[in-house]
């Protein structure tokens, strides 16, 4: 998993897209537009890539829907990676802003990423969107990390 983050290996990204597309369920048949959760620029620049994208694009392709990668921003924070679940909730607020609610407003959306820890991107991500006039957000992930913080 963390090779794929960020050691760039890409070639993990077939295997993890096809697990999840085996795991969406019913839910692929409400699905309006996919949402990978976003980097901050210089995360990204840093990077190289954005492996939520890299994961979300033969989901949408499986679902003949778009992609959405330039609807919501994300501002720079610190990795959360050691922080307790109450800091990442903490760290996370005010961190995504949707500068084209026209392409959000009544859509289904699918939020992709690679591995969830707490929740809070995702229910951060969800109250950005509805703000914005989502109709409704769904998240998958290729993971949930479940530890003691």
């Amino acid at each position: 998993m963390l090779p794929f983050k960020h050691a760039g290996a890409l070639h993990y990204q077939k295997i993890m897209s096809r697990a999840m597309i085996g795991a969406l369920g019913e839910l692929k048949e409400n699905i309006d537009l996919i949402v990978p959760v976003p980097l901050a620029y210089r995360r990204l620049w840093k990077r190289g890539y954005n492996q939520a994208t890299l994961l979300a694009r033969p989901i949408a392709k499986y679902l003949d829907v778009k992609i959405d990668t330039d609807s919501v921003c994300r501002k720079y924070r610190p990795d959360m990676g050691h922080k307790n679940a109450k800091q990442r909730a903490e760290n996370i607020r005010g961190v995504f802003s949707v500068i084209h609610p026209e392409k959000i407003k009544g859509k289904t959306i699918l939020l992709v990423d690679d591995v969830m820890t707490t929740g809070s991107t995702f229910m951060e991500l969800n109250r950005v969107l509805k703000k914005a006039g989502a109709h409704a957000v769904y998240g998958i992930v290729f993971c949930r990390v479940v530890r003691s913080i």
